[in-house]
């Protein structure tokens, strides 16, 4: 039996946040379309405790709300995790933040937060291996029409590089070939993909270990998509300002965090083809791809022996994966003024889907500020598939449209202000006829400096200082 949401989530359940669901239902299609309405209407996470053919219970819509994600994390606002990001970053030691990461633990309090080895933990309460290893047991969902088949959508892969062992993380479906095979839906860009790279090169397997539930930082952690030299772990310690316990996998020497839900271990052979499926191109995109996708092949999956299988729906702006694209927005602030200082906030929209429209307010300070900014967005990592990059000024709410909307018709001349840049193309970008070859356009929408008019242009929409503070003072003379 699944185990009561009272012991797992109490604080959910009590405040009525968590709906558990007792009637039969499908893991194909149907299961999808429950948490897709229920998340439209904001509403609570699912635990689906009767999938057909399966005995394990599914929870969907877990962080489906920012008030919700925000208890799970132990939050007051998603906008700390930008607060805590910024206090890594901004600690008293002569070394930028990646030099920081990178310190032994008796170098301060940023190497005491590394990952603790442990003996046990409850990921390995039940051990299935080699040939108990059945796919068909675990509930995996299948989401769209036309996807090649079930999948884990909210698995993080963990993967080591080959020549410093340093691990990374990537978020991306896993989709059920047979009983004991999975395809790594994966867009070519990713530290898997680099680390698979790397592997295949030299003609050797690369151990992988896909970790399905357990703390939801790992999940906002992953999504930030760290340079190489970042150990996945140690920077989930740093969020979670408490060190990462792991244990060691049963098949091969990866380490995975001890208190997670599923642990599903496996290798990648090189002499094993590619194969094609078509799958969501990533959590947060409901746009189905077909890509040449490796073969995960499983040596073992462990799991707590009470386990809940969670599954992450898209449901466009709302829901789950809205939130965690929320989440990491405000993540990245603190991240993207490293390289660029002048960044005051940033909106993720979802617009055409995610990571194709992106909202930008910058402390303007010199001409043409706006071109060098969208350049460094674009040269990161985080951002370098966002199609269309809007600037604006700091005074501008990023989040509410019609400011931005208001400042583009004021400010922006089409002949001076939108100026474009190739790059790569994500794999979900279906608009694009350049193939691994993408445009991607800016738009200046600040406010203009006089370097910048070629002729007269009009001052932005102000009254001034001055005659506001009149006005206020004398507010009460109007009668109005």
């Amino acid at each position: 039996m699944p185990p009561c949401p009272t012991t797992r989530w109490p604080i959910f359940w009590k405040s009525l946040q968590l709906l558990r669901i007792s009637a039969e239902v499908d893991g194909d299609l149907e299961i999808a379309e429950i948490t897709r309405r229920v998340a439209e209407q904001r509403g609570p996470a699912l635990l689906f405790d009767r999938v057909r053919g399966r005995s394990l219970a599914v929870v969907t819509n877990l962080l489906g709300t920012p008030a919700r994600a925000c208890r799970a994390l132990g939050l007051d606002s998603l906008d700390e995790m930008a607060t805590r990001v910024a206090a890594i970053i901004e600690q008293n030691t002569p070394q930028n933040w990646f030099d920081r990461l990178k310190m032994s633990a008796d170098d301060g309090s940023a190497g005491k937060l590394r990952p603790k080895a442990a003996k046990a933990g409850v990921c390995q309460q039940v051990v299935r291996l080699g040939r108990d290893v059945d796919l068909a047991t675990f509930p995996l969902l299948k989401a769209w029409p036309g996807e090649s088949g079930p999948a884990i959508t909210a698995g993080t892969l963990i993967t080591e590089d080959r020549q410093n062992n340093i691990r990374g993380a990537t978020l991306t479906p896993l989709v059920a070939l047979d009983e004991n095979r999975l395809a790594v839906v994966d867009d070519g860009h990713s530290v898997f993909s680099r680390h698979w790279s790397a592997h295949r090169a030299a003609g050797q397997r690369l151990p992988l270990a896909v970790v399905v539930g357990g703390d939801p930082i790992r999940t906002l952690a992953a999504s930030l998509e760290l340079p190489a030299e970042i150990d996945f772990y140690h920077l989930c310690g740093l969020l979670r300002t408490r060190p990462l316990e792991v244990v060691k996998c049963r098949t091969h020497g990866l380490e995975v965090p001890a208190e997670a839900d599923f642990v599903f271990e496996g290798y990648l052979d090189p002499e094993v083809p590619d194969v094609n499926v078509e799958a969501a191109a990533a959590a947060g995109s409901h746009y189905r791809v077909s890509l040449p996708s490796p073969v995960f092949h499983l040596t073992a999956v462990t799991h707590r022996s009470r386990p809940l299988f969670p599954a992450i729906i898209d449901s466009g702006s709302t829901g789950e994966a809205g939130v965690l694209v929320q989440a990491r927005e405000r993540m990245l602030v603190p991240l993207l003024r490293s390289v660029a200082p002048d960044l005051v906030d940033l909106y993720l929209t979802a617009f055409g889907g995610w990571q194709r429209v992106a909202f930008v307010s910058i402390r303007k300070q010199h001409p043409f500020q706006a071109r060098q900014i969208a350049a460094a967005l674009w040269g990161t990592n985080a951002l370098r598939f966002t199609k269309f990059l809007v600037l604006v000024d700091e005074r501008i709410d990023v989040h509410n449209i019609e400011q931005v909307l208001g400042q583009m018709g004021a400010h922006v001349a089409p002949e001076r202000d939108l100026f474009s840049l190739d790059g790569p193309a994500h794999a979900s970008d279906h608009a694009n006829t350049l193939g691994a070859l993408a445009r991607h356009v800016a738009i200046d929408a600040t406010t203009k400096l006089p370097a910048e008019q070629s002729t007269k242009s009009p001052s932005p929409l102000d009254a001034g200082h001055d005659i506001r503070q009149q006005v206020t003072a004398r507010w009460p003379e109007y009668r109005l």
